[in-house]
């Protein structure tokens, strides 16, 4: 087996990896600009840990191999990506000597995702089964492109939140979103306009994906619909679970440290 050299290697690397991050400092700072491979956005991912290695460390002129551990922001997904780095030194000539500039570019050579779960269902409550589950495919479908299907999942979380969850009354989801504007529901939480504005937007576009409309524009679903809704979505869980929780933890604490009763 014929071994390439340091430089048929880097050419070999650029060629047919990505570069996934640019810095002047040979270090990685807590997050980096970049494109999550799973809800495909274009946002600053979280760094958790890096770590560096160089093999056969008897020859520093090879490339550092770099492991980091992301977060995405928008999908919450996790990954351990696998990067190797590459030097470029760039003279600057000036009157008292010349000065050198490092830039320091990083290729991601593959990414291990954490869990094909998505971090949105740590809000869930574990008993509600079918949230989850629906959740879970919801996103899946999101994150493999399937933008009609995550449409109709989307709107299937709205109406088990809706019956199963908030106890809406009523034989359709039309019915069930108009109960809870005017009856308290099983959690007994106030629901504000932003819910009922957002959850009306889930339902109608996804019976747009469920029964397709006249207008023949209005078939396809972009990326951009399909992460509309699930940051609608994520409102809405928000809402229902994380605000009242956090609420109600902050009542406990200022109660117990002002000794009210």
């Amino acid at each position: 087996m014929k071994l390439l050299n340091l430089e048929e290697f880097e050419i070999y690397i650029k060629s047919n990896y990505e570069c996934f991050a640019e810095s002047e400092r040979s270090s990685i700072s807590q997050e980096i600009p970049g494109t999550c491979d799973s809800c495909s956005r274009d946002v600053f991912l979280k760094i958790f840990s890096s770590a560096y290695d160089i093999p056969y460390r008897t020859d520093n002129k090879l490339p550092r191999f770099v492991n980091i551990f992301i977060e995405c922001p928008s999908c919450r997904k996790r990954s351990f990506i696998h990067c190797i780095q590459f030097v470029e030194q760039t003279i600057i000539p000036n009157g008292n000597g010349d000065n050198y500039k490092y830039t320091y570019r990083l290729y991601k050579l593959n990414r291990l995702p954490v869990s094909n779960e998505s971090y949105l269902n740590k809000d869930i409550p574990s008993k509600y089964e079918s949230l989850h589950k629906t959740s879970s495919e919801a996103i899946y479908c999101l994150s493999h492109s399937k933008f009609i299907a995550s449409a109709i999942l989307f709107r299937r979380v709205i109406q088990i939140l809706a019956k199963e969850i908030l106890g809406a009354k009523g034989k359709t989801l039309y019915n069930q979103l108009e109960w809870l504007k005017t009856n308290e529901n099983n959690l007994k939480i106030d629901l504000s306009e932003i819910f009922h504005d957002n959850v009306k937007i889930i339902k109608d576009i996804g019976n747009q994906g469920a029964h397709p409309d006249n207008d023949i524009t209005l078939h396809d679903f972009t990326k951009e619909d399909a992460n509309g809704l699930h940051d609608l979505y994520i409102s809405i869980i928000h809402e229902i679970f994380v605000k009242p929780a956090k609420i109600k933890a902050l009542h406990e604490e200022l109660k117990k440290n002002r000794k009210l009763k």
